[in-house]
Formats: C-alpha cells, sequence, structure tokens
C-alpha cells in the first residue's frame, strides 16, 4: 500500500535546512507530468513544484506562449503529480492576481484541500514590470502576491516566493515566505528557448547576490534558490556556488525541457543510423 504524503510546513524546512547545513544544494524541480516528477522524486529532488508553464513546455512549444488560466491549469495538473510523487513536498503556482479569483483565502484553501503541501506566486506580475507599476496604482499589482504568502502561512502552508526584482525579497520574507527564489529570466537554450538571456552573466550573479541579501536581512535564516537565464546544467551552477551564498537551484526548462529535447533527438538519431540486413545497396 503507497503511504500518503503528509508534509507539514516545519517538516518540509526541516528536510531542506538539513540539505544547507550539510552542504547539499537544495534542488526544486518543475514537474508538469507524471514521468518527470517520477524521476526528479528518484533523483531525490527536494521540493516538486507544479507550475501552469509547465503544460507548455510539455507541448513542445515557447515557455512564453500562455496557455489557458493558470490556477486552472495548475489545479488540472496536480491529479496526475500527486498520483506519482509519494516522499516530497509538492508545492503549487498559484497566480494571487487572477481577477476572477479575488479572495485569495479561499483559493489557498482549495489548494490545501486538494493537497498540495505548499504555494507559489507563480505565475508572477514581476515578470513583466512594463505592466507593474499600473497595477500597483490601483491595487492590484504585487501586492497581491504579497497577500498571497500571508494567507498561506496564516494556513501553515508552506510559502514560496518567485522573485525577479530584488526589491521585492524583503517584503516577501516580511509576509512570511519560507524560500525565495532569484529569477534571471527565461532559461536559455534548447529548441524553444531563447538564444541569449536578458542579463549577463555578472549581472545574474548579481541579482542572485542582492535577492539573497534583501531577503535575509529581514530574515537570516531564509532559504534562497536561484533560477532561469543561462543557469541550465550543473556546471552552469558551479560558478553560481562558488560567487553566491544562495542555497540551491529551482529547475524549470533546465529539467523539463533541455535534456528531454536532447535524449530524444539523440535517441531517435541513433535508431534511425543502425542498418537493416540487407543486399540493396545503401544511397
Amino acid at each position: 500500500m503507497i503511504p500518503e504524503r503528509n508534509f507539514s510546513r516545519e517538516s518540509i524546512l526541516e528536510r531542506l535546512r538539513r540539505r544547507r547545513e550539510y552542504g547539499q544544494p537544495i534542488v526544486g524541480v518543475a514537474a508538469g507530468v507524471g514521468i518527470i516528477a517520477k524521476f526528479a522524486e528518484q533523483g531525490d529532488a527536494d521540493l516538486i513544484f507544479v507550475l501552469s508553464t509547465s503544460l507548455s513546455r510539455n507541448m513542445g512549444v515557447p515557455t512564453t506562449v500562455t496557455m489557458g488560466n493558470a490556477i486552472d491549469t495548475t489545479l488540472g495538473m496536480y491529479p496526475e503529480i500527486d498520483n506519482i510523487v509519494e516522499r516530497t513536498p509538492i508545492v503549487g503556482g498559484l497566480e494571487a492576481s487572477d481577477g476572477t479569483r479575488r479572495r485569495v483565502g479561499r483559493v489557498v484553501d482549495q489548494y490545501r484541500r486538494l493537497g498540495f503541501d505548499g504555494v507559489a506566486n507563480f505565475p508572477t506580475l514581476a515578470a513583466a514590470p512594463e505592466n507593474l507599476a499600473v497595477r500597483d496604482d490601483v491595487g492590484a499589482g504585487i501586492v497581491l502576491e504579497y497577500d498571497l504568502v500571508r494567507e498561506a502561512r496564516a494556513r501553515g502552508m508552506f510559502a514560496a516566493a518567485f522573485v525577479y526584482n530584488p526589491r521585492h525579497a524583503a517584503p516577501f520574507v516580511e509576509a512570511g515566505a519560507d524560500l525565495v527564489v532569484a529569477r534571471c529570466g527565461v532559461t536559455v537554450g534548447g529548441l524553444s528557448g531563447p538564444i541569449r538571456g536578458e542579463l549577463s552573466t555578472e549581472e545574474e550573479l548579481e541579482r542572485i547576490r542582492a535577492t539573497c541579501d534583501q531577503a535575509r536581512a529581514v530574515d537570516p535564516d531564509v532559504l534562497c534558490l536561484a533560477q532561469g537565464g543561462s543557469l541550465r546544467t550543473p556546471d552552469d551552477l558551479e560558478r553560481v556556488y562558488a560567487n553566491t551564498d544562495v542555497d540551491g537551484v529551482m529547475c524549470e526548462s533546465s529539467i523539463e525541457r533541455i535534456p528531454v529535447e536532447q535524449a530524444i533527438q539523440a535517441e531517435v538519431e541513433a535508431f534511425k543510423a543502425l542498418r537493416l540486413r540487407t543486399t540493396a545497396p545503401i544511397v
């Protein structure tokens, strides 16, 4: 009999802080289909994130392509992930600025009843800074995402914050975020990723450092991960760990998309390279 997952906020934090104490990076993995979640868990991922952008990655189109309502998409993917994940906390992305769900506390309750162990502000308005100021002016901006974190914490749920701008890190931690993700833009490379990143390598490191510094000025024990931009492979993370005090990495395209693209293409090409036993000349 497969046991039920049972993760409190405290047990998740204990799990993650133990990694940090042992000098091991915390690894979060986005998974929108069961096979990704299954083998992420087999690889000892620390957190499984169900994010709406997984749908576009799984469909083979760029992550920046919007696919329906983000909350509906996330809730729809959860049963498949829950069915396969046995010993890893599952965190759900929740778009706090969804105008059709203005009472965000009710949505957090829905996530909790369904079985999510935590929530994260995803998608985040900060990914489109050109629109953020206008939304902030009418009370429908980043403050809604701070409220999401407060609602999660009020219910004893683990709360993660995706942070594009370092100045947002401190308010998220003040609201109760247990973990912040310093996002360096869309992950570059692969068949459906951008050719070049939004930031240079040094700018990525500075964003990560600034985000961690701002977050830890409020809570020195808050957990910080890096994500996106040129951070595609374990080799790319070596420079991050050598030059910042980040606690680990959040993997989206770097697990769900790029390795899958490369492995399947290479395997099909290897099958095609074989030759049948035949007397016909090869042309």
